[in-house]
């Protein structure tokens, strides 16, 4: 099986610079660089008379209805006092346009950063940030094209279970022995989290979230709040899914062992600054559900990409759950541990 919705990014040069710069009636910049992206081209261009500015050339399923939300968006958490970015405009008004090749563009001011926030310190500080964004999309007018996400790091958990066995029927028929014995073991630890969740699902505060609040999403300069980037995964889901993949990726940072005591009191902590911050603060069955939703991450891996990437780039998707599913094996395990810390 083969499965490609998510087309090639666009490989940027001087020509396609060029068109964009007419769109916006922008002088050629003096230099430009490629920022890198998975699937959006995000282009720095450099001027000599200007502050630096950032290009955002979209995947090909970005449509104008889904930019249009993402940027309401931002205006949105931007309007309430939060340093996300607002799109720049075309002389007759337009907040992107489409390109030749058909791909849309966006314009933006170029951030200058320094540190990302993946570290305990600089989480604690985002989580207050989190729960201000939350409150900020949880009263705009954001357009529908802003509740589901075509990609993104994420599954609905009334869909995880279901998607996830399709996925390890896909990695089964690969034949990898290390991959096969990866699928049988995360289909048993979904199938215990997904009848852990069932009491606590409708008690949950659904509304649109980021999507992928994390790392260099969230940017801090000499230890200040910076940005808050990419709203691309942004979609409505239970606001407590937003903190658990923050957590979940904390938890795998680099150099991390399985969870400890400590972690929970940390996670605690994160949880603690996030109801500083805002009056609509976590009720007990969503910091109850949390440690499930952690347990859960590995759904999207199995329950999405696994199952819409081609075969070279699901493998090596796959290839990291090897060593991420212990770490949501080991939450759920402890899992009156986890909800005494955070209840408690």
């Amino acid at each position: 099986m083969t499965a490609v919705f998510l087309e090639e990014r666009v490989a940027a040069d001087d020509g396609v610079v060029a068109e964009i710069a007419g769109h916006f009636d922008l002088r050629r910049p003096d230099r430009w660089t490629d920022l890198g992206g998975s699937w959006t081209t995000n282009l720095k261009l450099d001027f000599r008379d200007r502050s630096p500015l950032v290009v955002r050339i979209h995947g090909a399923y970005t449509d104008p209805d889904r930019l249009a939300a993402v940027q309401a968006a931002r205006i949105a958490v931007a309007d309430a006092g939060l340093p996300a970015v607002r799109p720049l405009r075309t002389p007759s008004g337009h907040s992107f346009v489409r390109l030749g090749n058909g791909r849309l563009v966006e314009l933006e001011p170029f951030v200058d950063w320094n540190e990302r926030m993946n570290t305990a310190p600089r989480l604690e500080a985002g989580f207050g940030v989190l729960s201000r964004l939350h409150d900020a999309l949880r009263t705009a007018s954001i357009p529908a094209g802003g509740e589901t996400a075509t990609a993104a790091n994420h599954i609905h958990s009334e869909h995880a279970l279901e998607a996830s066995r399709r996925g390890a029927d896909r990695i089964r028929g690969w034949r990898d022995p290390v991959l096969t014995g990866l699928a049988d073991r995360a289909v048993r630890h979904l199938e215990a989290v997904a009848e852990a969740e069932e009491p606590l699902l409708d008690r949950q505060l659904t509304q649109l979230v980021h999507g992928d609040f994390w790392d260099n999403n969230v940017v801090f300069r000499d230890g200040e709040l910076a940005a808050v980037l990419d709203f691309d995964f942004m979609a409505a889901r239970p606001r407590i899914d937003d903190l658990a993949l923050t957590i979940y990726f904390f938890l795998l940072e680099p150099g991390r062992a399985l969870p400890t005591a400590e972690d929970r009191g940390q996670v605690r902590r994160f949880l603690d600054a996030y109801d500083a911050a805002t009056p609509t603060k976590l009720t007990a069955e969503e910091r109850a559900m949390l440690p499930l939703a952690i347990a859960r991450q590995p759904a999207w891996s199995l329950g999405r990409w696994a199952l819409v990437l081609d075969d070279h780039d699901a493998r090596q998707h796959v290839n990291h759950v090897v060593g991420e599913l212990p770490v949501a094996q080991a939450v759920l395990a402890e899992l009156p541990a986890w909800q005494d810390a955070l209840l408690g």
